[in-house]
């Protein structure tokens, strides 16, 4: 009795298991990124916000977690070290390339180049802290300004925005996929050349034997008439002596 309510519960245990890991699996397998395609593609923190907290690196991805009312409300970082941030972009705006996606967020970090200030606000206006130089910042995403770029950070656990000119300069390159959603530009097509037609480079050279030919020929006749005529020679003078006739 006791061997059979074992067996049972081994059972119960292993398909209990089973579904666990099924629904992980399925959980994991569910989660849907879109692509950022451009370089200007907005992330706010709320769907009421007239300016978006930055602009999302471009050729990255972010997971969409729904979409309503015009918005797709996403996640992205949490990777790395980097804080997790979810916000709203714009529907339509992204791409779903349908590739596997590994390490769908850019990881970079930056770095002060002197003493900085990380603010709170896009306007700068309100200080979070001073930052020296040779500070690592978690790089989030770029704002332009009619001043200038400034960067979306992390810093020990706090968010803010440092001017462009507060670190060393840097470059994004692209993430590892393929760029499937730019459109590869083909060569112009070549008119078909009918069969009863020659190209117009060949009626050219064409010609120019014929011309030469003709030339040559012309200079060939020329010699030979001038080698076969002979020099013309002048008359004798002819002259009277009286003493002819007496």
């Amino acid at each position: 009795m006791k061997k059979h309510i074992t067996i049972i519960a081994l059972s119960i245990l292993i398909l209990l298991t089973q579904t666990a890991f099924s629904s992980i699996n399925k959980t994991h397998a569910s989660a849907v990124y879109q692509r950022v395609i451009t370089e200007d593609t907005p992330f706010y923190k709320n769907v009421t916000d007239v300016s978006p907290l930055f602009y999302l690196p471009y050729t990255y991805y972010v997971k969409v977690l729904s979409e309503n009312n015009g918005f797709m409300h996403v996640e992205c970082y949490g990777t790395n070290g980097s804080p997790a941030l979810d916000g709203y972009v714009p529907s339509g705006v992204l791409f779903n390339d349908g590739l596997t996606v590994i390490n769908p967020y850019l990881t970079l970090t930056v770095t002060t180049a002197k003493t900085a200030v990380l603010y709170e606000d896009s306007s700068l206006t309100n200080a979070v802290q001073y930052l020296f130089s040779d500070r690592e910042l978690q790089y989030l995403g770029a704002y332009p300004t009619p001043q200038g770029n400034i960067y979306y950070v992390g810093y020990n656990g706090r968010l803010g925005y440092v001017k462009e000119e507060a670190v060393i300069p840097f470059t994004i390159t692209n993430h590892p996929n393929e760029l499937t959603f730019i459109t590869p530009e083909e060569p112009p097509e070549e008119p078909p050349v009918k069969d009863d037609e020659t190209p117009i480079a060949e009626d050219y050279f064409e010609i120019k034997i014929i011309i030469i030919a003709c030339l040559i020929f012309a200079g060939l006749i020329a010699l030979f008439i001038a080698l076969k005529q002979k020099p013309k020679t002048n008359a004798a003078a002819s002259y009277y002596d009286e003493n002819d006739y007496e």
